[in-house]
């Protein structure tokens, strides 16, 4: 269901980014999102919905023009960004998060990179915890590839293939037709293989030494889904992320699944053997990583408890 702009219709012949926005209950953080954005005829705003009980521009509030869609909540944040690249018009597509937002300069750096020939450029990311004003590092480790991609410290496929998520990123519109590129429609780690395609398909890459993007923290901001569902479906993202980069020659840039049995030891002996089948159907190696799993697990506990009073579950 498309709901219909209120406001002015767009120019669509000469639209120069468009910006896609996935949102589900969380119209209080948009005001701040949307005032990042800077208000032209040559930025496209699509904002799609994909709560349960869909909203209006009335409800939103926000006196702007922008397309708000809807997405069936089934679909997830996933769906919802499909819905926007489905509806896109721009040149370069730029994803944010709802309750995320730009640097006061970003599009003033994105506008610096908009005559690239590359197909994708990254950039990076800052955190911060809005409840305490405390620097958070969800953001640190794209940074630091950015960084270290540029003084040479890693190769460039080592940042076309290890940078997830979706923000941060100009994504050439031509690149995502043209290989059909969409997000997985799945619980969690919807945008994983989305960013594993178009880092590999690109043609050619660039990145900037910026800050663009902030993420943010706040009360109750970070769900953690440790359900069954849940924990399949990253699990089978894993799977496919590697089965692809085998298929690829890559397999030195496969992730390891135990973090995976990780969680799923507590729902018993039966799911664990449906998890080593799935092993099994895919040919994954399961000792994948095996040399980092110490440093990787004691890095994930300590920010587990550092972020465990933000968390929900």
């Amino acid at each position: 269901m498309q709901i219909t702009n209120l406001y002015h219709t767009m120019n669509y012949s000469d639209i120069d980014f468009t910006v896609i926005i996935p949102h589900r209950d969380s119209i209080g953080t948009l005001q701040r999102l949307f005032d990042s954005i800077p208000v032209s005829d040559k930025i496209e705003v699509i904002l799609i919905d994909n709560s349960s009980t869909p909203v209006t521009h009335e409800d939103i509030g926000i006196k702007r023009n922008y397309t708000l869609l809807y997405s069936e909540p089934s679909r997830g944040a996933g769906g919802a960004r499909n819905v926007g690249i489905e509806n896109a018009h721009g040149k370069w597509l730029l994803f944010a998060d709802a309750d995320d937002f730009f640097t006061e300069d970003a599009f003033e750096t994105f506008y610096s990179q908009f005559h690239s020939d590359a197909e994708l450029i990254y950039f990076c990311i800052d955190g911060i915890y809005l409840d305490t004003g405390e620097h958070s590092d969800r953001g640190d480790g794209y940074t630091q590839l950015v960084r270290d991609f540029l003084s040479g410290k890693i190769s460039e496929m080592d940042i076309r293939l290890s940078f997830p998520s979706p923000c941060a990123k100009m994504v050439r519109h031509e690149l995502v037709k043209r290989h059909q590129i969409r997000y997985d429609e799945v619980p969690v780690n919807n945008d994983d293989y989305f960013s594993l395609l178009s880092g590999y398909y690109a043609q050619k890459i660039g990145a900037v030494n910026k800050i663009v993007y902030i993420v943010t923290v706040s009360k109750g901001s970070l769900t953690k889904r440790r359900d069954f569902n849940a924990i399949q479906s990253s699990f089978l993202v894993i799977l496919r992320h590697n089965q692809f980069l085998r298929q690829h020659h890559l397999s030195q840039y496969q992730k390891s699944v135990m973090l995976s049995f990780y969680y799923v030891r507590h729902f018993g002996i039966k799911k664990i053997f449906e998890f080593i089948k799935l092993l099994i159907k895919f040919k994954q190696n399961p000792l994948i990583g095996c040399q980092r799993w110490f440093k990787t697990y004691t890095l994930y506990k300590k920010k587990q408890d550092r972020e465990k009073k933000f968390e929900t579950y």
